[in-house]
């Protein structure tokens, strides 16, 4: 059960969480060159609350994890006290706690405080990476087959699903906006 819930969050990190930064610089960029006659409002605040139940559900899955019987249980455990916890506690922040701080109105309308969170989660992504790169090699549970990282088609994947669900959340605002005139 824990592991289909953990696939779930895996999914939305993949689609949604790692394209919203290409997302809210979309945004900013449309509203200098439109001189502010596009609406984002509404785009901003479904990315707001994208990020937040992201975050709520990643600290759920720990605390699961941890607390229910799991095969992830002595991994994370691991991590979180092995020579490595500072980059895995700092990750589990970036992903799951600062985000929370959304939930206060006035910080969670600002687009730039949204573009540095979204910023800090990606860097929260890549320092799970580093901690499950680090651990491996630490306790040399690498496979002969071991590749160092090189950069592949995902990173251009993830640029245009940013793109794409900033332009889908701009047209669903903005159409909106144009039925309310009517």
């Amino acid at each position: 059960m824990i592991e289909i819930y953990t696939e779930l969050l895996k999914s939305i990190s993949d689609y949604l969480i790692k394209g919203i930064f290409i997302s809210i610089l979309l945004f900013i960029f449309l509203k200098f060159i439109s001189k502010n006659k596009i609406e984002i409002v509404l785009s901003t605040t479904i990315i707001k609350w994208i990020i937040i139940i992201y975050s709520f559900g990643v600290l759920v899955n720990t605390i699961l994890i941890i607390i229910l019987p799991s095969t992830e249980k002595y991994a994370i455990l691991e991590r979180s006290t092995g020579p490595y916890w500072w980059a895995y506690w700092l990750m589990l922040s970036m992903n799951s706690i600062i985000p929370m701080i959304l939930l206060f109105n006035k910080i969670g309308r600002n687009i730039y405080f949204l573009l540095t969170l979204s910023l800090l989660m990606n860097i929260g992504w890549l320092f799970e990476s580093f901690v499950v790169h680090m651990t491996s090699i630490h306790r040399d549970f690498n496979t002969q087959d071991y590749n160092p990282y090189l950069p592949n088609n995902n990173e251009l994947y993830r640029i245009i699903e940013g793109i794409l669900l900033g332009i889908i959340l701009l047209v669903f605002e903005n159409s909106i906006k144009k039925l309310r005139k009517i």
